[in-house]
């Protein structure tokens, strides 16, 4: 045992010293004791574990040590029988299902040989307490999956746990109070949250076709998880084993099966009561979802494969009338029909071996693109006016590449020691809108508050317009991860400890071009001079007018390396007490998309973002049907690329102004982008005046300078808070669990979460009125020491979250059910990463909650925290279903079932 301790200690120097990637877990574990028929532990007994039904491959035998005790790590979730033999007993067989993060308890008493049956238990669908587990967590398996009614994809069935919220205005799935933006989503171990916006991919949304289980953990998790203030939503997916199986077949949605959209509000005039709701136009066509899968053993007990061809095909087709004018009284003048198709990939391989019983691998690749033929226009466009036509719309559409690349060695070299490490890379490109049919060239504009008639040989007249340039040429985002591991199992030292310890890496890049920065938006004002655009520029005598060139788009590239560094223990205490330590610790790079010269990083250290985590379960009643529980811990989040790419110099933005003069050309043709800028450099911030410049423009305007710089002038150009703190949460929880019957459970909970500090750009005020824009921790820093001189408020980011929880579910042979009832209060100023307070706006980091200093406060100074938008105090949901075995074989099967959900307040 002294060489085991001397062991454990030189692994956590080890994985404490290196470094390694920010992965999430995947497997389960069984353990147990076994006993005799009068309590005395069999030692030396022979486990020996299989995977059985649609579990990837797996085999494993292992013996109980002294103390009757066994533990097998590590398990992909599905279905296991678990054998347990030893000389002079009958042998022992159970069928359980393991999910991710959880002990399965397998405590087995032999019976001496001969005197009865094998015995065979299948609890495979039971509904069991571990009691050692402190998180709150919902686990949806493949019989649940199977069971239920839902749609194509995962994202379908996440509303079935009871503390998550389909929020469409609020990033997504709002888990515990918390926003979309906040939430960490993972397949198979790779995170595949979208590196800007903090949601799920549309990709990565995936057909339950190729998933095994999937689990949202809300509470208490562990500290091996990071990055979410939120949930962590884990998909994994399926894998082959020693039976082969297939799935062919088709599923079908007819728009005529879907509801009417809602009507909208038509503003036809500017007049008091100048408004109707009118019936928009509904989208026709039939959505096809095709499957074809087939898995089995490549070498039977040691190689097993399995390929799935998923696609997800949406055909869309909407007939548009288009009205003389958009007036009461109006009258069709045309019809036309518009149609596109978007097509998502979804081809899934995935490979596992099992060379030797302590050696296990697997390795995924995952091609999951999206492509948009053609586009539909909006509901409103037929009282608008014509638009573009229907070869135009036909033209559009755009390609969303998606593939990732993942892989994972576990190895045992011991019945205690567990070393596992795990390799992915993602690679998505999002220019799925602005990629087709527009043409990347110069925009025109003849502006109606000019007069271009009047000019003979302008070109054009009022309202003239050359069409959109927008152009999304790529949007190129990567994520690499490296994780390492170690557990330690079954360690006896003042009672059982489960150890266990690990380094992870997660590599950001992102490399950006879109907008129109190269081609330009030329806007000419015919007959209106210079200074009344805005410019502080003389107008030149017989000036024909003036006009202004604008640049906007994101232009950039790259890239940051997070790491975290972690460590925790389960200790069991007398089989009863169950005591849950862990530490999280990471060096997070937020990164800048401007010149390295002249920006700078935003990093926090290894000492910056201490998380620690606490749990204590204790089993009252000393027989596995009553636990209780609570939780404490610190959760940071992790920047997402949304601030960077808008702050740190990725975004562009500027204006030129110039003048129309008879000697430059009086045509709108004349106006070049090259004539305007004349090959002259941008500079920081802009010139203006433009004094004996090469080009026609006489004052440049820079609207997005980039808020790291070295040299940043905090009035004019804002800046970071050089003091600034990482966005925190804390939370703590304290719940009960209790086994009424067989396989029938009744649980309930009370949490309690706080916002710490969050991360904003701060509008605030010196005392001579000039404005400041901080990149800081709203309420602390700098952000109150220059509106405390100024006599202003320095207004706190709060949100709480207080949730009372009670849940019952039930299994048996043919029914099962699960209800849920949750009393919650989400009160503060504040509504998260993303802001339900600005119709669904996903832009972490730089929302509107701060920009001026009067925001939160009401008319007499008193602040106006109150219930946030997404507060939902009363939710009940509910689900269950009845299987009809009507030949008594178990194989003719027809099953009801049905699914509640109900926000109320």
């Amino acid at each position: 045992m002294l060489n085991k301790f001397r062991f454990i200690s030189v692994a956590l120097l080890t994985l404490a010293l290196s470094a390694f990637a920010f992965g999430q877990g995947t497997t389960g574990e069984i353990e147990g004791t076994v006993t005799d028929s009068t309590g005395a532990v069999v030692p030396g007994a022979t486990v020996r574990i299989q995977s059985t039904g649609s579990t990837a491959g797996f085999s494993r035998t292992v013996s109980v040590d002294e103390n009757g005790y066994f533990i097998v790590s590590n398990l992909q979730p599905g279905a296991y029988r678990v054998t347990i033999e030893s000389s002079g007993f009958d042998s022992f067989t159970k069928t359980v299902t393991v999910v991710v993060d959880r002990a399965v308890p397998v405590n087995a008493s032999l019976v001496p040989a001969g005197t009865t049956a094998e015995v065979d238990v299948d609890t495979s669908g039971a509904v069991t307490i571990d009691t050692s587990d402190t998180k709150i967590d919902t686990n949806i398996t493949k019989d649940i999956i199977e069971a239920l009614p839902k749609g194509t994809t995962f994202g379908s069935l996440l509303k079935i746990a009871p503390n998550v919220r389909p929020e469409a205005l609020g990033g997504g799935f709002q888990v515990d109070g918390a926003s979309g933006s906040e939430n960490v989503f993972v397949i198979d171990g790779q995170e595949v949250t979208n590196f800007r916006t903090g949601t799920l991919n549309s990709n990565n949304n995936l057909p339950f076709e190729l998933l095994q289980e999937v689990q949202i953990k809300s509470t208490g998790f562990e500290a091996e998880y990071g990055g979410a203030t939120g949930g962590v939503v884990n998909a994994i997916t399926q894998g082959g084993n020693n039976d082969w199986h297939g799935n062919f077949g088709a599923s079908f949605r007819p728009s005529q099966f879907q509801g009417d959209p809602n009507v909208f509000l038509n503003r036809y005039g500017v007049g008091a009561g100048e408004f109707e709701y009118s019936d928009p136009v509904k989208t026709e066509g039939t959505d096809f979802f095709p499957v074809a899968s087939i898995s089995g053993p490549i070498v039977k007990d040691r190689l097993w494969g399995l390929v799935t061809y998923a696609p997800q095909i949406f055909e869309n087709e909407r007939n548009v009338l288009f009205f003389d004018t958009d007036a009461p009284g109006r009258t069709v003048i045309d019809t036309e029909t518009y149609s596109s198709t978007q097509r998502t990939e979804q081809a899934f391989g995935r490979l596992d071996a099992q060379p030797t019983s302590n050696l296990r691998m697997f390795g995924t690749f995952l091609w999951n693109p999206i492509v948009l033929d053609g586009s539909l226009p909006g509901s409103t466009v037929g009282y608008t006016g014509t638009g573009l036509s229907v070869s135009d719309y036909a033209a559009r559409g755009g390609r969303q590449n998606s593939n990732a690349v993942n892989g994972q060695v576990t190895y045992n070299p011991t019945n205690w020691v567990v070393l596992n490490f795990r390799a992915g890379r993602s690679f998505l490109n999002e220019k799925l809108s602005g990629a087709y049919g527009v043409t990347p060239q110069t925009r025109y504009l003849c502006s109606i508050s000019g007069d271009p008639d009047s000019v003979p040989g302008s070109g054009c007249s009022a309202g003239f317009n050359t069409g959109d340039n927008t152009v999304r040429l790529f949007d190129v985002s990567t994520r690499t991860t490296f994780d390492a591991d170690a557990s330690f199992v079954g360690i006896n030292a003042g009672g059982r400890h489960n150890i266990k310890v690990g380094y992870q890496m997660n590599r950001l890049f992102n490399d950006v071009e879109s907008g129109y920065t190269s081609t330009g938006y030329v806007v000419l004002y015919y007959g209106i001079p210079i200074n009344a655009l805005g410019a502080p520029v003389t107008p030149t005598p017989g000036n024909l007018g003036s006009g202004l060139l604008q640049r906007f788009g994101t232009v950039g590239s790259a890239s940051s390396t997070n790491q975290a560094i972690f460590a925790q223990d389960s200790w069991q205490i007398m089989n009863r007490l169950t005591l849950n330590f862990g530490l999280r610790v990471e060096r997070e790079v937020v990164p800048s998309f401007g010149a390295p010269q002249t920006t700078q990083n935003i990093v926090f250290g290894w000492g910056d973002k201490p998380a620690p985590r606490l749990g204590v379960a204790y089993d009252l009643t000393g027989d596995g049907k009553t636990k209780l529980f609570g939780s404490y811990g610190w959760f940071y989040d992790r920047f997402k690329y949304e601030l960077p790419r808008g702050s740190f110099g990725g975004d562009f933005y500027r204006r030129d102004y110039f003048e129309i003069l008879p000697a430059r050309g009086v045509a709108y043709t004349d106006y070049t982008l090259a004539n305007i800028l004349g090959g002259r450099a941008d500079e920081v911030g802009g010139t203006c005046p433009i004094v004996g410049g090469p080009g026609y423009s006489v004052c440049q305007f820079d609207f997005r300078i980039a808020t790291n710089s070295t040299t940043a002038d905090i009035f004019s150009t804002g800046a970071v808070d050089p003091d600034l703190k990482a966005a925190r949460q804390s939370e703590y929880t304290i719940g009960v669990e209790r086994e009424l019957g067989n396989n029938f459970l009744l649980a309930a909970r009370y949490t309690h979460k706080q916002i710490d500090r969050t991360v904003e750009d701060v509008g605030v005020f010196n005392d001579q009125g000039s404005e400041a824009y901080i990149i800081g921790n709203p309420g602390l820093g700098l952000v109150c020491e220059i509106s405390q001189s100024a006599n202003q408020p320095c207004t706190k980011a709060q949100r709480d979250y207080d949730a009372v929880e009670i849940r019952v579910d039930k299994r048996a042979t043919n029914y099962f059910f699960n209800a849920s009832y949750t009393w919650s209060r989400l009160f503060g100023n504040y509504s998260g990463l993303a802001s339900s307070d600005e119709f669904g706006r996903n832009s972490p980091n730089v929302n509107r909650f701060f920009d001026l200093p009067p925001l939160g406060y009401t008319a007499n100074g008193v602040p106006d925290n109150g219930k946030l938008a997404t507060d939902r105090p009363h939710v009940f949901k509910a689900y269950g279903g009845y299987s009809f075995d009507w030949a008594g074989d178990g194989v003719n099967r027809t099953s009801v079932f049905g699914l509640h959900d109900d926000p109320v307040g």
